[in-house]
């Protein structure tokens, strides 16, 4: 096969070819492309937008082919190398990528280019930068932070940086600080105070918007509930929905945390085919995180 090339593409990103990938794991790299394709929301949630590429149309005309591949970063590569495929072939052929991406990053820093961090954890931490929260106010987007930690780096499994924080953290905890515990509904509990607002500035296609920001003597409540209600027993489901009943059950059980609430939602009479692909590419995305921190640490 050809050799790998790591190279970095005009964004700063090291990337890899597609074609090179689908060479080594001895597959049609049309094929490949369909996997890519299948997949590509669950890869570009976890490990960033896929680079696609078009070339020349193969004869030189209007009607011809036009040549498309994609240029992956290392997670991605990762990912998708092992959904298609894990022989022991392969798994030298991702060695050989973690030993390329390693080279390329140590020759970049050499050159003093400082790579981008991939931790979903670290880019919150930077990008907390982006926005103008009055003085007197705090942001789940902030506060919540470390359930990003836990997720990726103890539970091992990659996360919706904008999903987690403000899909479900964000949502739980505006339904929580009223009395019926819905948004809206019954009467702000008495620590409770009225909302503030800031622009938050997503780094995706949302861009800015506003977003709800809470006063300082909310904090202590905020972390009890993240601490005793959300991550008890709305995370677990959040995950659930995510990766499915499999994943979460295996995910609890290496922590030495199965209760009888998680073994309630993660019983399954019966795997389906939906339920197998899910837990295939729980395993794919979670082989990508244990090489990006083992490369980190």
């Amino acid at each position: 096969m050809s050799e790998i090339v790591v190279f970095e593409y005009e964004d700063g990103a090291l990337v890899v070819d597609s074609r090179i990938i689908a060479e080594g794991l001895n597959i049609q790299h049309e094929s490949f492309m369909r996997t890519i394709n299948k997949y590509r929301n669950q890869a570009e949630q976890a490990f960033g937008a896929l680079r696609f590429q078009i070339g020349a149309r193969e004869d030189g005309n209007k009607g011809g082919t036009q040549p498309e591949w994609v240029l992956l970063n290392e997670e991605q590569a990762t990912f998708y190398m092992t959904l298609s495929r894990n022989t022991p072939e392969v798994v030298q052929l991702k060695l050989e990528l973690v030993r390329k991406f390693s080279l390329a990053k140590k020759l970049l820093r050499q050159r003093g280019v400082v790579h981008q961090h991939t931790s979903v954890y670290i880019r919150r931490l930077e990008n907390m930068a982006d926005h103008q929260v009055p003085d007197n106010l705090w942001t789940t987007f902030r506060e919540g932070a470390e359930i990003l930690l836990l997720v990726e780096k103890q539970y091992k499994v990659p996360v919706d940086e904008m999903d987690l924080c403000d899909g479900s953290i964000g949502h739980h905890w505006g339904q929580y600080r009223w009395t019926e515990e819905s948004i809206g509904k019954g009467e702000l509990k008495n620590w409770a105070k009225q909302s503030g607002e800031y622009i938050h500035k997503f780094r995706d296609r949302r861009g800015p918007r506003p977003c709800n920001a809470y006063e300082y003597i909310e904090i202590p409540v905020f972390k009890a509930w993240l601490r005793d209600k959300y991550i008890p027993q709305n995370l677990p489901k959040y995950l659930v929905d995510k990766f499915g009943k499999r994943a979460v059950r295996q995910i609890y059980e290496e922590q030495g945390k199965l209760n009888e609430y998680i073994l309630e939602i993660t019983n399954e009479k019966r795997i389906s085919p939906k339920q197998e692909e899910m837990y295939e590419v729980f395993l794919a995305s979670r082989e990508a995180i244990a090489n990006r921190y083992l490369l980190e640490e």
